[in-house]
């Protein structure tokens, strides 16, 4: 499926990942490569710390998060990448086994004024498990307009 331009995004559009279950394996491993903590690495250690146990990697979170809505297809030939994040915030811990979900709303779009062949969509992500937001971020994206809408 190909993906949206700028023009078929809206303030207030809503999109749903597939949920995606986080092993013990799979935090100990990213965390071991980029987040090496013991209360991420070393599960003795996580449990005698604030945590109790295991937990994921904040930036392994929105990491999943972020791959789970590229693979809607959403901006799939259309998106260029973007400049960055903001408002991130990891509110609760993720353990091993949580079944993490995404929600991804349109929080504004415009087209940029410097490119007309393209816009900024600013992207808010919700990160929750079966019982609470674990996460929340933004993600600011160019995405390609359509051909016959440029100036």
């Amino acid at each position: 499926m190909p993906g949206l331009y700028l023009e078929e995004f809206y303030v207030g559009q809503r999109f749903t990942t597939e949920p995606v279950v986080l092993s013990e394996s799979e935090i100990i491993a990213f965390a071991e490569k980029y987040d090496p903590q013991p209360l991420h690495t070393d599960k003795a250690a996580a449990e005698k710390s604030i945590y109790g146990g295991l937990i994921a990697s904040g930036f392994q979170t929105i990491a999943i998060a972020a791959g789970q809505w590229l693979r809607t297809g959403q901006q799939e030939g259309t998106g260029l990448g973007g400049p960055g994040l903001r408002n991130i915030r990891w509110l609760a811990p993720v353990r091993p086994g949580d079944v993490l979900h995404t929600t991804v709303e349109v929080a504004d779009t415009r087209v940029s004024r410097s490119k007309p062949d393209r816009g900024i969509v600013q992207f808010a992500y919700t990160v929750r498990n079966d019982t609470e937001i674990v996460a929340t971020f933004t993600a600011i994206i160019f995405l390609k307009r359509r051909p016959d809408e440029e100036d």
